[in-house]
């Protein structure tokens, strides 16, 4: 089980970003995040920056390593191993790490992105599946091969050699197990390996791929989390307290769609921290109205 954990600090000063450090490594930490108690809006936005060895300085959530965080759509891209399950010459399984979970419950801020998201597999008659925090199945795919497990005539992830599968909305849970299915272990999976990972919610090619093998596998993909800078609030309720309300100014409130909870993004014409409380977003006549997809490159 991957734990996600901090500890919660309480009697600190108010925040004030444009003081603190913004920055771990190759990574950006844009307010509400913060390296510091009195840099972060709360201790449920408080990250770690660690050098660690072998792999240098890290942005760390409880355990988990951070690759990006965007105010502008509310995400952040976290490091997940994948799971597998390998076979050696005489089909019998030889290296596997089968399940790995991820649990978010005690973190109401944050959830698993449905739409930024999906499970792969890559492999020969391997079946994955996604359960929740009651081991109920809500989401997999299963991956066959007819013959070799050869992809060159393949384009897109359609069952042969790799499937892909959805991840459920409102997910807190994320528990990832692969295995195989048939009686007789193929040909083509002896001294290979099955997979299963997160990738970002895009169409691939897999014409590419290859059935790796024991030293290929251990690898980690990215998995996206939605998160919110304040749970179980609405916009209405939020906008009642102006003390605790998280947007600055020029920007507007929308109700999170993947849990009780709100963000803030910059009003059209607008670019910046929509969360800085003390410079909001700024104008700019060079931008007109922009899209919440461009908010990723002006907000942050």
């Amino acid at each position: 089980m991957v734990a996600v954990a901090w500890r919660l600090r309480q009697g600190v000063a108010p925040p004030v970003p444009g003081m603190c450090e913004h920055r771990c490594g190759e990574v950006d930490v844009p307010f509400p995040f913060g390296l510091d108690t009195n840099c972060a809006r709360s201790p449920d936005f408080l990250l770690k920056c660690t050098n660690i060895e072998g792999s240098g300085i890290q942005l760390q959530w409880g355990n988990l390593t951070i690759h990006k965080i965007s105010v502008g759509d509310s995400t952040m891209i976290a490091s997940l191993p994948e799971a597998y399950e390998c076979y050696d010459q005489n089909g019998t399984p030889a290296n596997q790490n089968s399940s790995l979970a991820i649990d978010l419950s005690p973190n109401p801020w944050y959830r698993f992105s449905e739409t930024q998201n999906k499970l792969v597999v890559v492999g020969c008659n391997a079946f994955a599946s996604v359960t929740d925090g009651e081991g109920m199945v809500r989401s997999g795919c299963v991956s066959y091969c007819s013959g070799n497990g050869d992809f060159a005539n393949e384009t897109t992830c359609s069952g042969q050699g790799c499937c892909q599968a959805s991840i459920p909305k409102g997910l807190k849970t994320l528990d990832i197990s692969i295995s195989s299915f048939g009686q007789n272990v193929l040909k083509s999976q002896r001294g290979h390996c099955a997979r299963a990972f997160m990738v970002d919610n895009r169409p691939f090619n897999i014409s590419n791929l290859t059935l790796q093998t024991f030293q290929d596998v251990g690898n980690n993909s990215g998995l996206v989390l939605d998160w919110m800078v304040e749970s179980d609030v609405s916009c209405v309720m939020a906008k009642r307290n102006r003390s605790s309300y998280a947007c600055g100014k020029n920007t507007n409130c929308t109700d999170f769609e993947n849990g009780p909870g709100y963000r803030c993004l910059y009003e059209p014409g607008y670019y910046g921290n929509p969360y800085n409380p003390f410079e909001g977003c700024k104008g700019n006549s060079t931008y007109p109205t922009h899209s919440l997809a461009h908010s990723n490159e002006l907000c942050g």
